[in-house]
């Protein structure tokens, strides 16, 4: 049956309608876009940009430039096709650091290329962090292992002619050794807790000096290793707090290993109590460089170490992550001051114990 005029007119003014629809539709996905998307002519000039290109370039005219003058930049880009895509990173100013672009670019026929282009510079950031995070691991598991083995092979060799002074001397270094690895491993595990949500603490009267004691056993090999004496300045009636008395010497332990790994030797690391609102003050205060202040916002972030330190000492980066999520999780808060020449303290809360008993009995 032979369709009518009238009928073919309809059905053409519909296809017109469902093409402006679909024209309008790609203009506003065009602009809603977060990656940048730039069309270059096929003299590889610019003929179109979309808002994002401009935010994540921080262009203000884009429109009749050459597109590879865009990436005149420092550093050297790499290249990979794939697909036909032409995939790139290069090195772009960003504030006081380099940023990271990726682009992706593709021919559309003779018409020209589209060119897709995306800060990827936290995604490198966090890359290179976890990179240097699993050297660190390395670094950091070398040395107690290093020590087990020599201490084993001279026990092996020598144990039953050896001096009971020297046997015992031999067997306090494998027990030191054994602690470390522990407290190493600890903090790897419990940084994955921390990450899948199932970090938790068992909080009972416990005393703060106790707690110390036991942080001690982790600590006092670095602490003797640069000639450096612990300050207590524990006060009595600031002492027994409602905590989980293992995760409590961890945060002490953490602390003590940052303020002695960072301060130069023969100094002193302080520990002090003190009572604020109901809370128990525990205070680690060492004799360090100081952290810079535009670093001290991200100091509780996974894997983050000071310029100030980072070439000079070890760290995997997650002691204060760590110390974050066990104080939080008791309730109490850390926080940290520090100036550039004039060292570091770290202040964290815990729960008094007397006073929460004595609420609850009342």
């Amino acid at each position: 049956m032979k369709e009518r005029p009238s009928e073919r007119r309809r059905s053409l003014g519909r296809r017109d309608q469902d093409r402006a629809f679909e024209e309008l539709a790609i203009q506003d996905a065009f602009v809603a876009l977060t990656d940048g998307i730039i069309l270059t002519g096929p003299d590889g000039f610019i003929v179109s940009a979309n808002p994002a290109a401009f935010r994540v370039l921080g262009e203000e005219k884009l429109k009749g430039r050459p597109f590879e003058e865009l990436l005149l930049v420092s550093g050297a880009a790499t290249v990979q096709d794939t697909d036909g895509h032409h995939i790139r990173r290069t090195w772009f100013p960003r504030e006081d650091r380099m940023g990271v672009l990726e682009i992706v670019s593709t021919a559309i026929g003779e018409r020209g290329v589209l060119h897709t282009v995306r800060d990827v510079t936290a995604q490198a950031e966090l890359l290179r962090l976890k990179e240097d995070f699993l050297l660190q691991v390395a670094h950091e598991l070398r040395t107690p292992i290093a020590a087990l083995s020599a201490t084993l092979d001279l026990l092996v060799d020598d144990a039953l002619s050896m001096p009971p002074a020297q046997l015992t001397t031999m067997v306090s270094t494998l027990r030191r050794s054994a602690l470390r690895l522990e407290y190493l491993v600890e903090n790897l595990l419990d940084a994955g807790s921390i990450e899948a949500g199932t970090f938790q603490v068992r909080a009972v009267p416990a005393s703060i000096r106790s707690c110390l004691q036991e942080a001690m056993e982790f600590t006092q090999t670095l602490l003797d290793a640069k000639h450096q004496k612990l300050d207590t300045q524990l006060r009595p009636a600031f002492d027994r707090v409602l905590a989980d008395p293992r995760r409590t010497a961890q945060v002490l332990a953490n602390l003590i290993a940052n303020a002695s790994r960072y301060a130069p030797e023969a100094t002193t690391v302080t520990v002090a109590t003190e009572g604020r609102d109901g809370f128990v003050q525990v205070s680690v205060v060492d004799q360090g460089p100081g952290i810079p202040a535009d670093e001290q916002p991200r100091l509780f972030q996974r894997f983050f170490r000071s310029r100030e330190v980072r070439d000079q000492a070890g760290g995997l980066g997650l002691g204060l992550t760590i110390c974050r999520a066990i104080v939080i999780a008791h309730g109490g808060d850390i926080r940290v001051e520090s100036e550039v020449g004039r060292g570091t303290s770290v202040h964290f809360t815990l729960p008094k114990a007397r006073q929460l008993a004595e609420e609850a009995g009342a």
